[in-house]
C-alpha cells in the first residue's frame, strides 16, 4: 500500500512546479483549503474523484500519483562553497540522476537561500523520482551558530516521509573511506577535520575573513595583494601580476578592486590559476604563495595527528588540491607525514554512501556501478 505521505509529498511538489498556492489549487478543484491541506501533509488522501481531478490538472497519469515504487532510491548532496551537487542512485550504486546548483554555504548566500536551495533540489530529484527515501546533504557552513538544526527542520517539514541527515561537507570525505580519521579541504575554503568515534573536531575552516592560508580564496588574496603592493611602490612587476592584468583584462590591478569587493570571495578565489600558472612558469612571487598554503595544510594535518591521535592517513578534496596535487602534495609533504589520499571520485559519492545506509546497506559493487554511471 503507498505511503499517504508520499502521495502527499507528490502532490504537493506537483503543485509547487506548477506555482499556485493551496488556496488556489484548492478552487480549481472545488474542494477545501483544509482538503489540499491534508492531502499534503499525509494526514488523508483524496478519494478517486479528486485523484482523477489532481491527475487531469497537472496532467499525468492516476498510476504516477499512486504506484508503488518500484525500489528506493537514495539522493547525496554535496554543497560546496562553489557548487552544490546533487545525485540519484540505488543501493549498488548505478546512477539514476545527477545535476549541479551554485554553492551554497549558508554563510556565504543566507541561510535562507540555502534552504530554498535545497528544497529546490530535491524537488526537482524526488519529482522525477519519487522512490527517493534517503537524502544525505553533507553542506560547508552548516555547522556554523544553529544552521543545522533549523536546516534539518525546515527539510523535514517540506518532506516528512524522507529519511533524512544534515552534516557538514566534511562527512561527505568521511564517507569516502571508513577507515579515515582526517579529512582536508582545500578548495575555495579550507579546513582539515578529526574524526574521534561519532564526534568530529574542525581544525581551521575560520572562513575568509580568518583564514589566511590553504585555499583558493587565500592565494587569489594573496597575489591581488602582492600586485597593489608592487604597483603602490612601483616596483618591477611579477609574473603573478602580469597574468593577473590578462586574467582580470585590465591595465592596472587597482582597477579591479571596486569588481573585486561587488563579486566578492569566488571572484577573488578564481585568481588562484594565476597563482598556479605562475608558479609553473618559475615565478618566486608564486612559489612564496604556493608554499605558504602547504606549509598551512601540513601545520593542520600535524595537528590532527599530534594534538588529537589521529591515524596518519587523511583524504583529501577541494579544487586547489585535486588540480594541483603533482605541485602540492610534495610541498605538503616536506612538513608532514601524513599520508593524503586524493579519491578518483568526487566528494559527492561519499553523500551517496551516507544516503544509502541511512536505511540499508551499501552493495559490494557500491564504487564500480558509481564509477562507471558517474559523468564527470
Amino acid at each position: 500500500m503507498l505511503d499517504v505521505k508520499v502521495l502527499g509529498e507528490r502532490i504537493k511538489a506537483l503543485r509547487k512546479a506548477r506555482g499556485i498556492t493551496q488556496g488556489d489549487f484548492a478552487k480549481k478543484l472545488c474542494v477545501s483549503f483544509q482538503a489540499v491541506s491534508n492531502w499534503e501533509r499525509g494526514i488523508a488522501p483524496p478519494d478517486l474523484d479528486n485523484l482523477i481531478r489532481i491527475a487531469s490538472f497537472f496532467g499525468v497519469l492516476i498510476d504516477e500519483l499512486v504506484k508503488e515504487p518500484k525500489e528506493a532510491l537514495s539522493l547525496g548532496i554535496d554543497g560546496g562553497g562553489t557548487k552544490t551537487e546533487f545525485v540519484v542512485c540505488d543501493a549498488e550504486g548505478k546512477i539514476f540522476m545527477q545535476f549541479t546548483k551554485k554553492g551554497c554555504n549558508p554563510n556565504d548566500i543566507t541561510y535562507e537561500n540555502m534552504i530554498a536551495l535545497l528544497k529546490e533540489g530535491i524537488h526537482e530529484a524526488r519529482r522525477e523520482f519519487p522512490s527517493i527515501t534517503n537524502a544525505f546533504c553533507g553542506i560547508s557552513g552548516v555547522m556554523m551558530g544553529n544552521h543545522r538544526a533549523r536546516a534539518y527542520a525546515d527539510l523535514k517539514a517540506e518532506f516528512p516521509s524522507l529519511n533524512l541527515s544534515i552534516e557538514s561537507d566534511s562527512h561527505c570525505l568521511f564517507g569516502m573511506d571508513d577507515q579515515a580519521e582526517i579529512a582536508m579541504i582545500s578548495g575555495t575554503g579550507s579546513a582539515v577535520f578529526v574524526k574521534k568515534g561519532e564526534s568530529i573536531q574542525l581544525l581551521g575552516g575560520w572562513g575568509y575573513l580568518f583564514d589566511r592560508a590553504g585555499s583558493a580564496y587565500d592565494m587569489g588574496r594573496d597575489a591581488v595583494i602582492l600586485s597593489l603592493t608592487e604597483e603602490n611602490e612601483q616596483r618591477e612587476p611579477s609574473l603573478v601580476h602580469k597574468l593577473l592584468l590578462e586574467q582580470l583584462e585590465i591595465r592596472t590591478v587597482s582597477e579591479a578592486i571596486t569588481l573585486l569587493y561587488r563579486e566578492g570571495k569566488s571572484k577573488i578565489a578564481s585568481l588562484s590559476v594565476v597563482v598556479m600558472q605562475a608558479y609553473r612558469m618559475g615565478d618566486m612571487s608564486a612559489q612564496r604563495i604556493v608554499l605558504k598554503t602547504a606549509e598551512r595544510l601540513a601545520e593542520l594535518l600535524n595537528l590532527a595527528v599530534d594534538k588529537y591521535g589521529a591515524s596518519p592517513f587523511a583524504v583529501a578534496s577541494g579544487g586547489v588540491i585535486e588540480h594541483n596535487r603533482d605541485i602540492l602534495l610534495p610541498l605538503i609533504k616536506k612538513y608532514t607525514n601524513v599520508c593524503i589520499c586524493i579519491p578518483d571520485l568526487p566528494p559527492v559519492f561519499g553523500a551517496c554512501r551516507k544516503a544509502v545506509k541511512l536505511s540499508g546497506k551499501v552493495g559490494e559493487s557500491f564504487y564500480e556501478n558509481f564509477k562507471n554511471s558517474y559523468r564527470g
